[in-house]
C-alpha cells in the first residue's frame, strides 16, 4: 500500500496577536512505496512530526493531499496506517501491555479472538512478555516505546508512522526495534515512513531519505544519490606536532577544528583529484623537514550522512 503526498502546507494562524502565521509545513512532497522504507530529516522544529500527524489524521492540512494507495485519506485507508508519535502518551498507562493490545486492537474491529493469538508472540518479538501482567504506568520509557510498537502492529498495519521509535531504548532493544521495521518492510511489504536523529540507524536501514528544513524538503534520494550530489573533496587531517601551513592552503579555506595538546584536527576542501595529490606531496616534504611530524589520518568526510545532512542545511543558516 503506497503513500503519497502532494503539496502539503500547514499554518498555524495566530490569534489575538498581530506576529504572523507560522508555516510548520511548507509545500512537500514524496511518495513512499510497498516494502520501502523512507526516512524524513531534519533538526527540531524543521516540520517532521507535524507532517507524520498530518499524514495520520490528527492534524488538518491547511492545503494538499494525502494518498493512501491512491485514494485521498479517508476512513477505509485509515484503518491500515498506524503510527508512534514521539513525545506523546502512544498507549494508556492505566492497561496492562496486554489490555492495551487488546484495546487498540478493538477500536479498529480486529475481535479479541485474533489478538489472544498475535499478542504474547507480538510482546514476546519485543522483549515485554515478562512486564505483561503490569500496569504500564510502571515501564520505563524504552519499554513503553517498544509497547507503543507493539499496539500499532496489533491492527496489522500496511503504512506504519515512525517518529523517532528508537528514542531513549538501550543498545539490545533498538536493535530489536531495527531488526523488526526490517522485516516489516523487506519481508511484509509494508510502507514506513520514519523520522529519527539517529544517523547511524538512517544508514542501515533507510531506502530513500528527505531532509527538511524550516517546513520545507530541501532534499531527497537515495544515500548513493546524496553522496553523488554532494561529492566533493572536503578532508579532515589529524596531525601531531607543530605545521605552518602555507599561504596557498589557507587560501584554500583551511580550518583548525580542534586542538587536544599536540594533536590538531584540520578540514580543507582541495576541490578535485589533483588537490589531493598536492596535498600529500606537501605532507610528505614537510615531513622530511620535520621527522617528528605524524599524520594520523586523513579522510574524506563527505560520504557520511551526518556530513551530507549539514551540508544540505548550511545554506538555510546563511
Amino acid at each position: 500500500m503506497s503513500l503519497e503526498v502532494q503539496n502539503l502546507r500547514k499554518v498555524y494562524q495566530k490569534r489575538f496577536t498581530t506576529r504572523p502565521p507560522l508555516t510548520a509545513v511548507d509545500d512537500i512532497s514524496f511518495h513512499i512505496k510497498p516494502g520501502e522504507i523512507y526516512s524524513l530529516l531534519g533538526p527540531n522544529g524543521a516540520g517532521k512530526s507535524t507532517t507524520i500527524k498530518m499524514i495520520a489524521g490528527l492534524v488538518l492540512p491547511t492545503s494538499g493531499e494525502i494518498r493512501i494507495a491512491g485514494k485521498k485519506g479517508s476512513a477505509p485507508s485509515y484503518q491500515k496506517l498506524s503510527a508512534i508519535l514521539e513525545g506523546t502518551r502512544n498507549v494508556y498507562w492505566r492497561l496492562t501491555p496486554l489490555e492495551n493490545l487488546h484495546y487498540f486492537a478493538n477500536l479498529r474491529g480486529v475481535p479479541s479472538s485474533i489478538v489472544k493469538e498475535k499478542a504474547p508472540r507480538l510482546l514476546e518479538d519485543l522483549n515485554i512478555d515478562a512486564k505483561k501482567k503490569n500496569q504500564s504506568q510502571h515501564l520505563s520509557r524504552g519499554m513503553l516505546q517498544k509497547l507503543a510498537l507493539a499496539a500499532a502492529l496489533i491492527t496489522d498495519p500496511e503504512v506504519l508512522l515512525l517518529d523517532e521509535p528508537t528514542l531513549g531504548l538501550d543498545v539490545e532493544s533498538g536493535r530489536r526495534i531495527k531488526d523488526m521495521i526490517l522485516r516489516l518492510a523487506r519481508e511484509e511489504g509494508r510502507t514506513i515512513l520514519l523520522t529519527t536523529h539517529q544517523m547511524d540507524l538512517v544508514e542501515e536501514i533507510a531506502d530513500r531519505v528527505g531532509i527538511i528544513n524550516h517546513g520545507k524538503l530541501i532534499q531527497e534520494g537515495t544515500l548513493p544519490e546524496l553522496r553523488a550530489i554532494f561529492k566533493s573533496h572536503i578532508y579532515r587531517l589529524r596531525i601531531k606536532g607543530s605545521l605552518s601551513w602555507d599561504q596557498t592552503w589557507k587560501d584554500r579555506g583551511l580550518q583548525l577544528l580542534q586542538t587536544q595538546g599536540d594533536v590538531h584536527l584540520y578540514e580543507l576542501d582541495l576541490k578535485n583529484g589533483q588537490g589531493v595529490s598536492e596535498l600529500l606531496g606537501y605532507l610528505s616534504a614537510r615531513q622530511k623537514q620535520d621527522p617528528e611530524l605524524e599524520i594520523l589520518s586523513c579522510h574524506r568526510v563527505t560520504d557520511e550522512l551526518e556530513e551530507i545532512f549539514l551540508r544540505v542545511l548550511k545554506p538555510e543558516k546563511n
